[in-house]
């Protein structure tokens, strides 16, 4: 039962209240200062893996979770009884599998002092379980990717074997091929920030003629440096397949901050048409960039193409 000075507040309405809360998704709880159960909707109930709310009202709720969560619930509560919301992530086990709660511990004033802590815990269980399986597959994704390029610059060097006239071809595919490797691990990996200068230096590696320009010493997100090179790396594809780089002309890259936005321009000298008839490739970009909050600008004239990809970012770190 709700207790009566808070369903008081609530007049005829209390009832409605309590069929309200026992309908909801949400572990809901109220609990005294000292962090003793005085409600629980039927969905907490569940949660705590018990056959009625009653069943809780009394007991401390610190005591409900797993030993190594404690200190972060009694730390939670002691924000709230100063007048804080407090919020953390924890997990416990229901029904012999693990789940993952995002708890949030409110404090509720009646007339000057807090008289009760509302906790709200949702399930995030799915969110998680989801959120593991696909890092797993990225894992997996990223280890083939390596094993890819390892692989062809074996098989590069197998066919140069007992060929002296072949080896220095076949170093140079390999060294190419490690770049590319290098440059997956560093815009696939997590961390928390990434060299744009270093990521475009080493794609200038792979490709003849890819000339880099002025480029700002800046660190992007993982979502942001992943569009920018899958945008790089599709206007890589079409120049190699029917621009500047298939016909060993220059294609020149450059970069600027202005305005709060990162401003990195494609350019090279060619007669790519502004659309082919079914052609993916430049819509693939426009939807990699608008998905990652960014937009790209493109300019045919005078047998010269121009793409600027922009986003917004952050100021750039100091220089340590």
């Amino acid at each position: 039962m709700i207790p009566r000075e808070v369903l008081g507040a609530f007049d005829e309405f209390g009832p409605l209240l309590g069929a309200v809360l026992d309908q909801t998704h949400d572990c809901i709880k109220l609990l005294d200062p000292d962090g003793t159960i005085r409600y629980v909707n039927e969905r907490g109930a569940i949660a705590m893996e018990l056959r009625a709310p009653a069943e809780l009202i009394g007991q401390r709720w610190v005591e409900r979770w797993p030993g190594e969560m404690r200190a972060v619930v009694e730390q939670a509560l002691e924000e709230a009884r100063s007048s804080e919301v407090a919020r953390f992530t924890g997990s416990r086990t229901i029904g012999g599998k693990p789940s993952w709660w995002d708890v949030t511990v409110t404090p509720v004033r009646l007339a000057q002092a807090t008289e009760y802590l509302l906790v709200i815990a949702r399930d995030m269980t799915a969110e998680v379980e989801e959120r593991r399986r696909a890092e797993a597959v990225s894992a997996e994704m990223r280890h083939r990717l390596r094993n890819a390029m390892a692989i062809a610059s074996a098989l590069v060097h197998m066919g140069a074997r007992g060929k002296p006239e072949l080896q220095a071809f076949a170093d140079e595919v390999a060294f190419r091929f490690a770049q590319l490797g290098r440059v997956q691990e560093l815009v696939l990996d997590s961390a928390p920030n990434k060299s744009l200068k270093q990521v475009v230096t080493l794609l200038g590696n792979v490709y003849d003629n890819l000339e880099i320009g002025p480029m700002p010493e800046i660190e992007l997100e993982d979502a942001t440096m992943q569009a920018l090179a899958l945008a790089f790396g599709e206007l890589a594809t079409n120049s190699l397949k029917y621009g500047a780089l298939k016909d060993g002309t220059a294609v020149r890259v450059t970069g600027q901050l202005a305005d709060g936005e990162l401003q990195l321009t494609w350019q090279e000298e060619t007669a790519l048409a502004p659309r082919r008839a079914g052609g993916q490739g430049l819509d693939l970009i426009d939807r990699i960039m608008r998905a990652s909050g960014g937009r790209i600008e493109r300019r045919v004239e005078d047998h010269r193409f121009t793409v600027r990809a922009i986003f917004p970012v952050q100021p750039p770190h100091e220089a340590t």
